[in-house]
């Protein structure tokens, strides 16, 4: 049996989650931006971490 009121619950949480981040990304270029953004960040971060671990290595100055 499914219930009304988990069903209801969860709808409201993901409503929650995407309000902001589809109010956000008005076009699809806007999408495209934010997506941008976020592998820059993710890649900064990789390179940074690579650096950190190499120096812990030694392998780094």
């Amino acid at each position: 049996m499914h219930d009304p009121l988990i069903n209801r619950s969860l709808l409201l949480a993901g409503l929650i989650v995407l309000g902001p981040a589809l109010s956000a990304c008005n076009t699809v270029e806007g999408a495209g931006e934010d997506v941008e953004s976020v592998g820059d960040a993710v890649s900064e971060a990789g390179e940074e971490a690579g650096e950190e671990i190499g120096e812990e290595a030694g392998e780094i100055d």
